[in-house]
């Protein structure tokens, strides 16, 4: 419970009225998160989602690349920020049937093996994800764009890491590779004392 007072001048005569207010429970949960996550060291903490941006560069400054389908410039994989190797992004964005295999696939295993060793479509499937070497190899429709990371970029701020964590989970499909940062609300007064309120009302 909250307990709120008010000072109301009536008839030249002060008088005070109190208001008592149950506290929602989730800022009671707020609260439990705000006094057991990690602050990272940082006083007063704000949490983050920020992703990074991109852009093109030459392959003597960077070891990042994306690899892209020509005729829409669609990125198809790339070799950061994401948990699949290049090849079976490659192989996943191809939608690969193994008895009806993409041609430009099915052409890359075709040159690089002798007539009649790799058969079934399973098996070349596999070869090319254990040997396609997609900064070095070239695949018929598709091209390698060298980029380097430039800039951060603030997609949300929370209170709570939780929260910041909700959002990447709801949200990740949309932007580049998310992740959580800490702030200080040391220049924002106002937040810092709402922060410590809500801190305060689990202690």
């Amino acid at each position: 419970m909250i307990v709120l007072s008010k000072i109301k001048q009536v008839n030249n005569k002060q008088q005070e009225r109190v208001y008592i207010m149950e506290i929602p429970k989730f800022l009671i949960e707020m609260s439990e998160q705000m006094n057991n996550e990690d602050n990272r060291c940082t006083a007063d903490p704000v949490w983050q989602v920020r992703c990074k941006r991109t852009r093109a560069t030459s392959s003597g400054y960077t070891d990042i690349f994306e690899f892209v389908e020509n005729d829409e410039y669609t990125v198809v994989a790339k070799n950061y920020g994401d948990e699949e190797s290049v090849n079976q992004q490659i192989v996943n964005y191809l939608n690969c049937d193994p008895d009806d295999l993409p041609i430009a696939l099915e052409e890359w295993v075709d040159s690089r093996v002798d007539l009649g060793e790799i058969v079934s479509g399973e098996d070349k499937i596999d070869y090319f994800i254990e040997n396609f070497k997609p900064d070095y190899d070239e695949l018929r429709g598709f091209s390698i764009i060298w980029v380097e990371e430039y800039e951060d970029v603030v997609m949300g701020a929370f209170l709570t890491e939780q929260d910041a964590n909700w959002f990447i989970e709801r949200k990740q499909h949309d932007y580049p590779k998310l992740y959580t940062y800490v702030e200080s609300l040391y220049f924002a007064p106002q937040m810092k004392e709402l922060r410590a309120w809500i801190k305060s009302l689990n202690q």
